[in-house]
């Protein structure tokens, strides 16, 4: 995406915080952080139909993790074939005041422990000459359980549908506020029995579609997010987790922000804030015209949901913490390598932002300037979790790499593999050996890619 769309996007949203801040009074911005209604139960009123008994994840459906022991975890690793040895990188398995803890080293084990990613896409979908569908501002990629690849199609402001082989199936959604109507759809989950489930975060509301694409229910959520993140998740039964900006007022001095995890019951009424995570830094870098911006390599806060399990990272730290409810269970820790970020990385990130920002140049230029760079990179860039639980962090990618890698856990926490994928290809979707996401050319064209990939041998 070119560096005047993401100056562009980083000024709606300086508008918007900047509207937040002084339009909201500060008691009432607290009562919004600190949500205390009781816990609903059930579907309340929901149609089972159209949630499908209550829009269980469909990933871990109705196979909760559990808490597993070290012993446990250990003939886990029997039964995977490792004959009773601790597989290569462990480096410990601890239970804690009733917390499982597993360590690994990611980064010793070497080319045994790098899972091979397909040089030629299964399946590559590029806009077609006949214009019966053109890619514009993707921003979600999944599979439906019969092989469907379901496509956020952002700047159209719809869903398109493709079969296993690719062939293009028909579109879902159109502009507009009505039922199965979207004014800026930013993600979206599937549910159990293959429906999907879109958050269009400027209307406040979810839209249901049945698995023939048909529009379903409409939940719009009460009280509404005050600055939504644009990530939700489906904790099965106990509702959906929504990302909310908590926003921290901020000067020309950098102010630490948060991002709280709110829980909201499927009929849209909140019920409570599941976890809060760090969330960068802000500041004014002009307080004329309240620009604001901050450190380079900055880390934020993330989470991901799968079954009724939450998946938190703050970022910074290279763990994840899997909670059930606001119980914590279990942590995935690792040794992440050299995370220091150099003078090199530095001049590489304001060498490549000047160089497409062409008329923004001076304005790119100025936030750059503005704040210092962190001394170290974000240890979790992002979240995401495949089939069979498996766990799949993806690491911060330095400025002149040409991959950007994802570590694979399994659901007991020990490292499976580290997957290096190109820069250009944003990885949204894991099955157990593939991956699906889209593909950005140096001109920002869009394609989406769907790639098979191999576990290392042993």
């Amino acid at each position: 995406r070119s560096d005047a769309v993401s100056l562009l996007e980083e000024w709606v949203e300086s508008e918007a915080l900047r509207r937040h801040m002084y339009a909201v009074e500060a008691e009432s911005a607290e009562e919004k952080a600190t949500p205390s209604r009781p816990e609903a139960t059930g579907l309340d009123g929901v149609s089972g139909q159209d949630f499908q008994e209550g829009g269980a994840g469909r990933e871990g459906a109705g196979r909760p993790l559990g808490r597993i022991t070290p012993s446990a975890a250990l003939l886990t690793f029997a039964l995977a074939g490792c004959e009773g040895a601790a597989p290569e990188g462990l480096l410990s398995v601890r239970d804690s005041a009733g917390v499982r803890i597993t360590k690994s080293d990611v980064a010793g084990g070497g080319a045994s422990t790098v899972c091979s990613l397909g040089e030629i896409p299964d399946v590559r979908l590029t806009s077609p000459g006949t214009g019966e569908w053109t890619l514009f501002d993707v921003e979600d990629v999944d599979r439906l359980e019969d092989g469907r690849l379901v496509v956020l199609n952002r700047g159209a402001g719809q869903l398109l549908m493709f079969g296993r082989d690719g062939e293009f199936l028909g579109s879902i959604g159109q502009w507009g506020e009505g039922p199965g109507e979207f004014v800026d759809p930013i993600e979206f989950d599937i549910i159990a029995g293959d429906s999907i489930i879109v958050w269009d975060w400027e209307l406040g509301r979810f839209v249901l579609f049945r698995p023939d694409g048909s529009p379903g229910r409409t939940v719009r959520l009460q009280p509404p997010v005050p600055i939504p993140t644009g990530r939700i998740g489906m904790l099965g039964r106990r509702g959906i987790a929504v990302g909310n900006h908590d926003l921290r007022p901020f000067d020309t001095e950098l102010t630490p922000q948060f991002l709280q995890v709110l829980r909201y019951a499927w009929s849209g009424t909140l019920v409570d804030t599941l976890a809060t995570l760090p969330y960068g830094e802000r500041g004014l870098v002009d307080p004329e015209s309240r620009m604001m911006g901050g450190p380079l390599f900055d880390s934020r806060g993330v989470f991901a949901t799968h079954g009724n399990l939450l998946y938190t990272s703050d970022g910074s730290s290279p763990e994840v913490r899997i909670h059930r409810g606001k119980r914590l269970e279990s942590i995935v820790q690792w040794e992440p390598g050299d995370l220091s970020v150099r003078k090199d990385d530095v001049e590489a990130y304001r060498a490549a932002k000047l160089e497409r920002a062409e008329n923004w140049a001076p304005l790119i230029r100025r936030r750059l300037d503005a704040f210092p760079a962190k001394d170290a990179f974000p240890a979790v860039a992002e979240i995401q979790i495949g089939d069979q639980g498996r766990i799949w962090i993806q690491t911060f990618t330095r400025p002149d790499a040409a991959t950007t890698v994802w570590l694979g856990f399994a659901e007991t926490g020990v490292f499976v593999c580290s997957l290096p994928v190109p820069v250009a290809f944003t990885v949204f979707h894991f099955d157990s050996g593939s991956v699906a996401g889209i593909l950005r050319d140096g001109m920002d064209v869009e394609s989406i890619e769907a790639r098979s990939f191999t576990l290392p041998k042993g």
